[in-house]
């Protein structure tokens, strides 16, 4: 199993310096890989997505996971962090897309972890992945408590604070953070799962257009888009759905849309 590098005083230099690059090592799929994806195409960065062949690597990762994030220096120095909190706090911070103070960085963490949390525990885990043995009838049922419960839960919260931040497209202040890219990249992710028309039956411009708004701010990125429209995503998008229809053959998603 790979370590981190410990020189810390080091490495501090390493990550300020201009003209790094970086490499996002996750499977060929959307999901786990999304929000760090997402981090590095808005900010235009000169970065690469790898996908491994994990039982190839896995013994190299640091806590034996993905996705991994390389960072690697002009002269070819690589510092390597893993854990999708710490690889996505660190490059939003990296740049430019987290707090200016430390109540500001509060609120940020607290929005972009209740939708990690949301994506990784009620979507992946209670629903995708427990729903998964159990008759087409409960899968229905899990799948309509998950959008007409927890998502609509989800989308009514955070709409509220959207509200009260003038819904401007940002949960905080008046720019682009990563509360914003991860309710985008989560969005963007749930459709690959259980399709657009149901995410949309909740979240939409009528009944949600704070949260509508903060999508189209992030999409509307050149740099964003430029991802969107890529080779790889169209990759992804049909690698996920392939997946999805595997594990889930009852969703019948649009994900390879």
């Amino acid at each position: 199993m790979k370590t981190f590098n410990l020189d810390y005083e080091e490495n501090s230099k390493i990550v300020a310096l201009d003209d790094l690059k970086y490499k996002l090592s996750y499977f060929g799929m959307h999901f786990g890989g999304t929000s760090a994806r997402g981090i590095l195409a808005y900010a235009g960065v000169d970065w690469t997505p790898t996908y491994p062949v994990w039982r190839d690597e896995k013994a190299n990762a640091p806590f034996e996971l993905i996705p991994v994030l390389t960072i690697i220096s002009p002269d070819g120095k690589e510092l390597v962090l893993a854990e999708n909190v710490a690889i996505d706090i660190f490059l939003a911070k990296q740049f430019g897309l987290h707090g200016t103070n430390p109540w500001e960085e509060a609120i940020i963490n607290a929005y972009y972890s209740n939708s990690n949390t949301f994506f990784f525990q009620e979507i992946m885990n209670n629903f995708f992945w427990e729903s998964q043995p159990k008759s087409n009838e409960e899968k229905r049922q899990y799948l309509d408590k998950m959008v007409n419960d927890q998502l609509t839960n989800w989308a009514r919260i955070h709409e509220a604070h959207l509200e009260k931040n003038h819904l401007n497209g940002h949960y905080v202040g008046s720019r682009t953070t990563l509360a914003d890219i991860r309710t985008t990249t989560m969005l963007d992710a749930l459709e690959k799962i259980i399709g657009a028309e149901r995410v949309a039956s909740v979240v939409n411009t009528v009944k949600t257009p704070g949260i509508a708004k903060v999508r189209s701010q992030v999409e509307s990125k050149p740099s964003y888009a430029a991802w969107r429209a890529s080779e790889d995503y169209a990759k992804l998008n049909k690698n996920s759905a392939n997946f999805v229809k595997d594990q889930h053959p009852e969703l019948a998603t649009s994900a390879e849309a």
